[in-house]
């Protein structure tokens, strides 16, 4: 892990390279993952079937040998334990809970004349991709697919590569507890693509998602604007905050935690006081040596990681704003108060009895998150990404003319006559309605067409 101190001389040239680690050339990957795009538009469901044997290590024999059926998916319960069952179920319900209290709700407004509707409408299809190539990764469908279901989505469809034509049962086993029953076993940007566009066997979908790697992350941003998707996420990402008075092997692991994730993993250890880094750095040392995943986690501090010293725990907090990190840890005394100071983070855990990891399982929000920075304008999923609003606009007659003055106005002022001459043409059908009227009422049937517009009226 890189030692550097806000005190540096070189500090204000290699700090804004932190801020800005997820600007890169990615050309080539993006030239490899264009020509996919085109190949599956043009081919289809061929193109998909030559990819996932290219690819993902196995033949299927038709298009259809793409979808699991329903007893494959019965199948996976038999290879996970009573016990992970559990697990599963239960944060499941724990994600549930908490996007329930989330839903955004219609609003209405009015005034004198005017009422407007917020409608909230759910999107009627999802693809959900998740990763599994490394790893099976049973979170990501529940982070995932539950704000969906909580949003009232109809379709809920899910991707995930099957190297070697196996799947990991775990995932398939939490999108069963949800209620998934469309799985395709295609991965990559091949998958995306399939989503995004359809191919025959592949429906395509209104929002796609859920993290991949550079191939995966790529293909979204390129399918961007056909489709929706979420967040364009790249290495998972922790900053601590620490200022002493939480024992150092706290920081310690939840930064191995971290790092573990990917070998570009960006882990960051923030503390006014320099002795405190230096033994979170030899303790990180000594607990690394005993984890299964010891290579990727070497990979990660060794190319993305930092401990960064500052003058004060104001200059850390200070520090970690603009590094706008996925996650933020706060290891320092009045920890809530120091946490209400964060103000770009995708999640901030507050305390030593609340690790980053629970909030990657079960805490409720999900972890799928913002990163390389954009937690400065953006937010992690929610079921608000799952829903649509539209606005019904209703004006009374009397209303739309006392507003019409001023809309006339606006709308000559930006050279848009037709706008104007809209809304006048009303106003002098109004008018001239109104005149009709008028005269009627002072001719000598005044009475007798009076008494004939009650009865109707009646």
């Amino acid at each position: 892990m890189l030692f550097i101190s806000t005190t540096d001389s070189e500090f204000d040239i290699l700090f804004p390279k932190l801020c800005a680690r997820i600007v890169q050339d990615e050309s080539e990957v993006e030239k490899r993952v264009r020509s996919i795009l085109v190949n599956i538009r043009e081919r289809g469901d061929q193109a998909l079937l030559d990819y996932t044997r290219k690819f993902d290590g196995w033949s299927p024999q038709s298009p259809e040998s793409i979808v699991m059926t329903k007893s494959e998916i019965n199948q996976a319960e038999k290879f996970i334990t009573k016990e992970e069952r559990k697990a599963i179920e239960f944060s499941a319900e724990r994600i549930f809970k908490y996007h329930k209290t989330t839903f955004p709700g219609n609003v209405i407004y009015k005034e004198r004349g005017i009422k407007i509707q917020r409608k909230v409408i759910p999107l009627d299809r999802v693809g959900i991709y998740c990763p599994g190539g490394k790893a099976g990764y049973p979170s990501t469908v529940l982070m995932t697919a539950i704000p969906a279901l909580v949003a009232g989505v109809k379709e809920i469809s899910m991707a995930t590569p099957a190297p070697g034509g196996k799947l990991n049962p775990y995932t398939i086993f939490a999108a069963k507890v949800v209620g998934i029953e469309t799985i395709y076993k295609i991965g990559g940007a091949q998958a995306i693509f399939s989503l995004a566009y359809g191919t025959g066997v592949v429906k395509p979908v209104d929002k796609i998602v859920g993290p991949g790697n550079i191939y995966v992350a790529t293909a979204k941003r390129l399918v961007q604007g056909s489709v929706g998707v979420d967040l364009i996420a790249g290495p998972s990402e922790l900053v601590v905050i620490c200022d002493g008075s939480v024992n150092p092997i706290i920081p310690a692991v939840d930064i191995i935690a971290q790092a573990e994730h990917d070998e570009r993993a960006f882990c960051v250890v923030v503390s006014n006081l320099e002795s405190y880094l230096v033994q979170v750095k030899n303790l990180i040392h000594a607990i690394m040596k005993t984890m299964p995943r010891r290579e990727i986690i070497e990979e990660a501090f060794r190319t993305n990681s930092y401990l960064i010293h500052t003058r004060s725990l104001e200059e850390s907090i200070d520090v970690t704003n603009r590094l706008a990190p996925e996650h933020v840890g706060i290891l320092t005394k009045n920890s809530f108060s120091v946490a209400n100071k964060i103000r770009n983070a995708g999640t901030v855990f507050v305390g030593v009895n609340s690790p980053p990891a629970v909030g990657d399982y079960l805490a409720g929000p999900s972890h799928v998150l913002p990163t390389g920075g954009t937690a400065r304008f953006t937010n992690g999923l929610s079921v608000e990404d799952f829903v649509k609003k539209t606005n019904i606009i209703f004006f009374t007659k009397r209303r739309m003319v006392e507003v019409s003055e001023h809309t006339i106005k606006l709308a000559e002022m930006e050279g848009l006559f037709g706008h104007a001459h809209s809304v006048r043409t009303r106003i002098n059908s109004i008018k001239s309605l109104d005149y009709v009227l008028q005269m009627l009422d002072e001719s000598p049937n005044q009475e007798k067409r009076k008494e004939q517009n009650g009865r109707r009226k009646k």
